[in-house]
């Protein structure tokens, strides 16, 4: 099922494109005979009336690194979403008209929540990364992001110390973090065996959970998660449940819900190391 059509009622008198669209007034008819002369004349110059769009292109991703969004762009060029993002793939020439349109919209720094400017990657792999060790699948990231699996596993993969990414990303991985941060997947719907197949592996790569990370943390490029490989998991956890009971006052099950694993990994980890016994609830 295609878009619906765009109504003569969308543009303005005198253009062309409402003139397309069934609007016989006499401003539609000198607009559009307007632009059948130019472009003869441009024809009958050497300039047809397409060009690559490679300059728009470079226009639209000045726009968009100075933090305007795409439905903005096209708001004020007043270029339709196929012909912006056929500018963008650079796919085909363009109409001569469509290029001025973009190269009109003025650059200015946008630099609000949820904008597209470019921000450091640090924080967002980290964060997705982190919810993926505690048994967070990718597809499940994606559809509470509004973005495709391959997304997320492509920042998850990503070099934290170059990959940039858009500030409305930014906020939405942010958010989902904090919202999912100590939650079990299995409680909310992702299959025991995903779940476990995916910490594992996290756990390969050497990514540590949200239980390793205070908020702050992600963004700070000296800050290394208290993870050896070489420490037994249970020892890890004993030592991380010890810490949490302590310090946040948590019975053995919220801390295991913090930890991402269930009651019973907890009970067994402190029992198999009794120096991280200290009880604070049962």
């Amino acid at each position: 099922m295609g878009r619906p059509a765009i109504p003569a009622e969308a543009f303005d008198h005198g253009d062309p494109r409402r003139y397309r669209r069934g609007c016989r007034c006499t401003t539609c008819k000198a607009g559009v005979t307007a632009t059948v002369r130019r472009q003869r004349y441009l024809r009958a110059t050497g300039r047809g009336a397409t060009v690559s769009p490679q300059r728009a292109a470079r226009h639209i991703e000045l726009l968009r690194s100075l933090g305007m969004s795409d439905k903005e762009i096209q708001a004020e060029s007043g270029v339709c979403q196929n012909v912006f993002y056929r500018i963008i793939g650079q796919r085909s020439e363009i109409r001569r008209d469509s290029e001025t349109r973009i190269l009109a919209v003025k650059p200015r720094q946008i630099d609000a929540p949820r904008s597209g400017i470019h921000l450091a990657g640090r924080g967002t792999i980290l964060r997705l990364r982190a919810l993926a060790a505690d048994g967070w699948p990718a597809v499940h990231l994606g559809e509470r992001c509004g973005k495709h699996k391959q997304f997320i596993v492509h920042l998850q993969n990503s070099d934290p110390d170059t990959t940039v990414v858009r500030r409305w990303v930014a906020d939405y991985v942010a958010a989902l973090s904090q919202q999912l941060a100590g939650q079990r997947p299995e409680d909310h719907g992702v299959p025991t065996h995903i779940a476990e197949r995916i910490r594992k592996t996290a756990a390969d790569k050497g990514w540590a959970g949200t239980a390793y990370w205070d908020p702050d943390d992600y963004d700070n490029p000296d800050f290394t998660p208290a993870v050896e490989d070489t420490t037994p998991r249970r020892q890890v956890i004993a030592e991380n449940a010890h810490w949490l009971m302590r310090t946040n006052n948590l019975d053995r099950f919220a801390t295991a819900q913090r930890l991402g694993v269930h009651k019973s990994y907890v009970d067994h980890a402190l029992r198999e190391h009794p120096e991280y016994g200290l009880e604070v609830a049962a």
